[in-house]
C-alpha cells in the first residue's frame, strides 16, 4: 500500500464518482452553501492552502505555511481518513472553506477528538463556520461511538472535543464559546527582531556540538531524542515511522542547520533550526524545536544551544529568528526565550468541551 493510501489520500477522481454520503443531521446550511467530499490532493489542496494561508494573515499569525509543507502534512496523516473525515464548503459553487477531524491520545491518558474548520476570511460571518463546526461534532461523536464499541474501556477515560484557534479570529472565538467550548491552553509565536549583540554561553562541561548529516539513520536519532524530550509536554507526538517520514519530507527541514549537543554517544539536546520559505518569496529563520533531554536539564544547555542557533541563522543571512512556545510549559520556556531576546508577536488558544453522550455507554463528563 502506498503512503498516499495509508494516509487516506486518493488520486484525483472524477467529480461524478460516488463517495460516502455526508451526514448532515443537525447541520444547518446557509443559503447557497453545500458540503462535499474532497476530490483528491491535486484537485482541492491548492484552494485549501490558499484559504488557510489567508486565514493566518487575517488572524495576525506570523508563522506561514507553504503549499509544499501542507502537502507533506496531508500525505502523512495517521488518524484521519480524508475520504470520510474532511469536507469542502462551497458557496454558490465556489470554494469557501473546509473542515477536517482526527483523534489522538494525550500524554496524560485523555483522548481528544479534534476538529479543524477554516473559512475564506472574505466569507466569514455567513454561518459557514457554524455549519462546519456542527459537521465536525457529528463526525467526531460518530468516531468516538465506533471506538468505544470496539474498546469499552474508553468509557473510563476522559474524552474531549478539541479545537485550536488563532487569537485574532474574534468571530471564531464567539462561535466556539456559544457552542460550549472553553479555553484550556495558550500558545505564542515569538520573534527576536534582530540578530545583533548575541550573548555567548558556554556548553556544560563534557558536552560537544557535532554536525548532523542528511542521513536517515542520523536524522532518526535526533528525531527520536526530540520526541523523547517532549514526552511530558502538552501536544506530545509519538515518534512513529509515518511521523518521521513527514518530518524528513518537510521542505523546511535541513539537518545542516541543526545544533545538536552530545555527551559521549548520547544526544543531550538540540535546536532544529530551519530557514522557511514564506509565500511571496521571502525567507525567515526559525528555531523549529528546542529540546533538552531530562538528564541534562537545568545546566544551561538550552541557552547555549539557542545562542549558537542565532549565530548560525545570522551567518546564513537571516535578520530575525522566530519560534513557537506553549505558554504553560512547565520548564519555564517562555522565561528562557524572553531572556534570549524573543518577544511574543502572535498567539493562539486550544479549546475543548466534554464529549457528548455517544449513546452507547455512560455520559461523558469533565473530570472533577
Amino acid at each position: 500500500m502506498t503512503t498516499l493510501a495509508r494516509a487516506g489520500i486518493r488520486p484525483d477522481r472524477p467529480a461524478s464518482e460516488a463517495t460516502v454520503a455526508i451526514d448532515l443531521r443537525g447541520v444547518e446550511l446557509p443559503d447557497g452553501v453545500r458540503l462535499r467530499r474532497w476530490r483528491g490532493l491535486d484537485a482541492d489542496l491548492p484552494a485549501m492552502w490558499a484559504v488557510a494561508d489567508a486565514a493566518r494573515v487575517a488572524d495576525g499569525e506570523v508563522e506561514r505555511t507553504t503549499y509544499d509543507g501542507l502537502a507533506t502534512y496531508y500525505r502523512h496523516l495517521e488518524r484521519s481518513d480524508l475520504d470520510r473525515d474532511l469536507v469542502i464548503a462551497e458557496l454558490h459553487g465556489e470554494f469557501a472553506g473546509f473542515a477536517r477531524v482526527e483523534w489522538h491520545d494525550s500524554n496524560d491518558g485523555e483522548r481528544w477528538y479534534e476538529g479543524v474548520g477554516i473559512i475564506d476570511p472574505a466569507l466569514r460571518r455567513r454561518r459557514i463556520g457554524a455549519a462546519l463546526l456542527a459537521w465536525t461534532e457529528r463526525r467526531r461523536v460518530e468516531i468516538a461511538r465506533a471506538q468505544a464499541a470496539a474498546d469499552p474501556a474508553l468509557h473510563e477515560r476522559s474524552r474531549w472535543l478539541t479545537t485550536f484557534l488563532f487569537d485574532g479570529n474574534v468571530g471564531g472565538k464567539v462561535l466556539l464559546t456559544a457552542a460550549g467550548y472553553e479555553p484550556f491552553r495558550r500558545f505564542a509565536t515569538m520573534r527576536r527582531a534582530d540578530l545583533e549583540a548575541i550573548e555567548s554561553h558556554e556548553l556544560p562541561a563534557g558536552l560537544e556540538i557535532r554536525p548532523i548529516r542528511r542521513d536517515l539513520a542520523e536524522m532518526r536519532r535526533v528525531f527520536d531524542a526530540d520526541a523523547e524530550a517532549f514526552r511530558d509536554h502538552f501536544g506530545w507526538v509519538e515518534a512513529t515511522d509515518e511521523s518521521f517520514a513527514e518530518f524528513v519530507e518537510d521542505p523546511d527541514v535541513d539537518p545542516e542547520g541543526w545544533i545538536v549537543a552530545f555527551d559521549g554517544d548520547e544526544i543531550a539536546g538540540g535546536v532544529l533550526n530551519g530557514i522557511h520559505q514564506v509565500p511571496g518569496g521571502a525567507r525567515e529563520g526559525w528555531l523549529d524545536s528546542v529540546f533538552v533531554r531530562r538528564p541534562w536539564r537545568r545546566r544551561g544547555l538550552a541557552r547555549a544551544l539557542i545562542a549558537r542557533s542565532l549565530w548560525l541563522l545570522r551567518e546564513r543571512g537571516m535578520s530575525t529568528a522566530s519560534l513557537g512556545v506553549d505558554l504553560s510549559n512547565v520548564n519555564q520556556a517562555l522565561a528562557l526565550y524572553e531572556s534570549c531576546g524573543f518577544r511574543a508577536v502572535s498567539s493562539a488558544t486550544a479549546y475543548r468541551k466534554p464529549l457528548p453522550s455517544t449513546g452507547d455507554g455512560p455520559r461523558e463528563e469533565a473530570p472533577r
